[in-house]
């Protein structure tokens, strides 16, 4: 309401409560100063204030949920995990989305993506009344949710181009900070032991072990090859840049069997989508042996037992556990023996170690059967074609993003037939951008036809 040059009474009650409210909030600070500690009452202030942002403008906790998961602040200070920062930040945004949408009249859910990706829980759910241990079903379905509400998140509030621009923007910093990290915790001796090497990535809780850490990391590395080509931002290729660096030594320090061949296979599948071949080829020859030549002596050691795995016992008891995932299958093959159930039950059907599958595809056969291994590689096969579409396309981002994801799942594919990814959430961030970038681009050539 305007407020009219004569309104005397109008001019005069606006400060007054403006004053009124500023003294009440003073009063309730100041009491709540006398009642409890300093620390408690600015924590309080900054948790009020962040949501009432992520209230207003859920892209920005939906962008902060997916900071949170590769920035991992509980591995640096664990004390942060009883805060249960995950939790508070899908809340009040998922609140603040809920709204938004209610009011605009819009779908609460849409898109392939979500959908498909809400088809995957619904499997999870439905295998915890066949589950071997129910208890434990129940406890992994609903931890899968935090992944879902950030699946739903990303894809429900990004609503503009430049959203989707700061979106994949931020997946190049976060590629700089999980090479960063792994780097950093080698040096400072957060390493794992394996005989005389030490691996890096063993201290990180979010992803498990060096060798998962190794397949995110070249997950992400086409991401930010392809953006620092095409990002009109000089200055963010020096991220993309760095980026790529400490990610080619990150890999190499995890001491990653299958992060080695996944690097292989992606110099193969950046060459191959090269114009200029043998320039390209002389690049990565160059890339693969220098990294090879000041590579530790026990990772080389490590990688050359590739060529005899029946005499490791690590890799043949990878075996093992392959024949269970399968036996479980066949014990039920529509849901398997129900999500979160591998590990703790693995030996029951013939394997020799307390690991878990260490191959996504068989890890979910085993756990949701039938049904999941279908949803799961739907999920997959749609991400990829979408994702090669887009990067057919003219505009830069589109055609970063395209091929940038094209490449790195390819690449994960592989190396997930080696590890126990199947669950993680940073592959299905990366696919949701592209559902993203792919409904707009839809959207766009519907409004003009």
């Amino acid at each position: 309401m305007s407020v009219r040059a004569g309104d005397i009474s109008t001019v005069w009650r606006t400060p007054a409560a403006a004053l009124a409210l500023t003294g009440a909030v003073g009063l309730v600070l100041g009491i709540c100063l006398l009642l409890f500690p300093v620390f408690m009452v600015v924590g309080a202030i900054i948790a009020l204030v962040v949501a009432v942002l992520f209230l207003v403008y859920p892209f920005l906790g939906a962008m902060t949920f997916v900071a949170f998961y590769y920035l991992r602040p509980t591995d640096f200070i664990p004390e942060l995990g009883m805060l249960r920062m995950p939790l508070f930040i899908a809340s009040v945004t998922s609140t603040g989305l809920l709204v938004r949408l209610l009011l605009s009249k819009e779908k609460m859910v849409e898109g392939w993506y979500v959908k498909a990706f809400l088809a995957l829980w619904g499997v999870m759910w439905f295998s915890v009344p066949l589950a071997t241990w129910r208890g434990n079903s129940f406890s992994h379905a609903m931890d899968f949710a935090k992944t879902v509400a950030m699946i739903w998140m990303i894809y429900m509030s990004i609503r503009s181009e430049r959203q989707l621009t700061f979106g994949v923007r931020l997946l190049g910093w976060m590629a700089l900070w999980l090479a960063g990290s792994t780097v950093y915790s080698y040096r400072s001796g957060d390493v794992e032991t394996s005989g005389d090497l030490q691996r890096a990535g063993a201290g990180n809780m979010m992803l498990g072990d060096p060798n998962d850490t190794a397949a995110v990391i070249l997950m992400m590395f086409p991401l930010c090859y392809y953006l620092f080509f095409n990002d009109p931002r000089k200055w963010m290729r020096g991220v993309y840049a760095l980026s790529m660096a400490l990610s080619l030594v990150a890999v190499v320090l995890t001491g990653s069997r299958g992060g080695f061949l996944g690097l292989v296979f992606l110099l193969f599948l950046l060459w191959l989508r090269s114009q200029r071949k043998i320039l390209g080829l002389f690049v990565a020859l160059a890339v693969f042996g220098v990294l090879w030549t000041t590579a530790p002596e026990g990772y080389r050691e490590r990688i050359h037992s590739i060529t005899h795995y029946q005499q490791d016992e690590s890799a043949m008891a990878r075996v093992y556990l392959r024949d269970a995932a399968i036996r479980m299958f066949l014990h039920n093959p529509l849901v398997g023996i129900g999500i979160g159930n591998f590990t703790s039950f693995q030996r029951d059907y013939g394997a020799r170690s307390s690991h878990t599958a260490h191959n996504m595809y068989l890890l979910v056969l085993g756990e949701l059967g039938a049904l999941g291994i279908t949803v799961f590689l739907y999920i997959w096969l749609r991400a990829l074609r979408e994702a090669k579409a887009l990067g057919k396309e003219d505009d830069w981002l589109r055609r970063a993003l395209g091929w940038g994801t094209f490449i790195g799942l390819l690449d994960m594919m592989v190396t997930g037939y080696f590890l126990s990814i199947s669950y993680y959430p940073y592959q299905y961030i990366v696919m949701a951008m592209v559902a993203v970038a792919a409904s707009r681009r839809e959207t766009v050539v519907r409004s003009e036809t």
